[in-house]
């Protein structure tokens, strides 16, 4: 009996060292380069922002962090590829909103689960929507865009980057909320969708804020109020679509970084860690400031809260867009 116990001290002994080896090992994390994977093509929103944060992170941790873009079939090879690599900390993904919570409910058959293969790393941009109409139309706010499209029901166009795009659904949304009717015409990609708008082929949209502001600057186009909970430390000058008589809305994009299921935790916090310092550095806030994008710094946890509640919204939105999937 004593020998089984001394054996027994003997084991968690070792096992105590081998614990102790592996928290020093991920203490010294990273010891080789980092790959992150994105499945959008190079001069996307999801590159230029991540390269802007991991080209400074590669300073501070002292590894080269390496893109590794991987565009095709709407993110989906890309995000294939990330939940399959080896869970170490040297493999990791940025993601935009849509390669979570739209895409998984517009396509029938996808090879990654969103909610089971990944962990969340951390948030790192906030990217805000907004109700943009065209120049000449006879709308300055958000109340007498409803009334002009209460008083000619079927007639103004609704823009879009295609069907389940983020204008899609989120024009949907706010169509649905504010009770009028949607005329969708789908386009092909967000600069076709805003350029129509910007034109006067199609009259009202709600892409993505910093993709409307070149035409707004030019006097194209004008937005009429934003998507989010607040106001866009972007454009404080615009008041939320929710105060301005539609409550209920929020709809607004992001990008962040996910791990494979299973990467260390230990990895995951110092890595969140070092993207927050960078987040938080002047330089790069006026970066995204000027790119019209709102760098965010949160925790893990904050992240996985927000994907699983986006999930949810985006799923009962593509109901209700009587989108099917593809």
């Amino acid at each position: 009996m004593r020998i089984a116990v001394v054996v027994a001290a003997v084991a968690a002994g070792m096992s105590g060292i081998q614990n102790s080896a592996v928290a020093a090992e991920r203490s010294d994390y990273p010891a080789r380069p980092i790959r992150i994977i994105v499945p959008n093509a190079p001069g996307s929103t999801t590159d230029l922002l991540g390269r802007i944060i991991f080209t400074r992170m590669s300073e501070r941790l002292g590894k080269q962090i390496v893109v590794d873009n991987r565009p095709g079939a709407g993110g989906t090879l890309g995000m294939e590829i990330a939940s399959r690599a080896t869970p170490d900390g040297y493999n990791l993904a940025a993601v935009a909103a849509s390669q979570l919570t739209i895409t998984p409910h517009t396509y029938r058959k996808i090879g990654y689960d969103p909610l089971r293969d990944f962990l969340p790393v951390g948030l790192f941009v906030t990217a805000q929507t907004a109700l943009c109409v065209n120049a000449n139309l006879a709308a300055k706010t958000v109340r007498e865009f409803i009334d002009l499209a209460k008083a000619k029901p079927g007639q103004l166009n609704m823009a879009s980057a295609g069907v389940g795009s983020t204008s899609h659904l989120g024009s949907v949304m706010f169509a649905t909320l504010a009770g009028i009717s949607a005329n969708h015409v789908p386009y092909k990609g967000g600069g076709p969708s805003i350029a129509s708008v910007a034109q006067g082929e199609a009259q009202w949209t709600v892409p993505p804020l910093s993709a409307a502001m070149p035409q707004v600057r030019a006097g194209r186009m004008r937005c009429l109020a934003t998507g989010g909970d607040r106001r866009s430390p972007v454009t404080p000058e615009l008041p939320t679509i929710a105060e301005s008589g539609v409550p209920g809305f929020r709809y607004y994009g992001w990008n962040g970084v996910v791990a494979p299921r299973a990467t260390p935790r230990p990895i995951i916090v110092k890595f969140n860690r070092v993207m927050s310092e960078v987040l938080g550095a002047a330089e790069v806030r006026k970066l995204f400031f000027d790119l019209g994008e709102e760098p965010v710094r949160g925790s893990p946890e904050d992240f996985g809260k927000l994907i699983r509640e986006d999930y949810e919204r985006m799923g009962k939105l593509v109901k209700l867009a009587g989108i099917r999937p593809e």
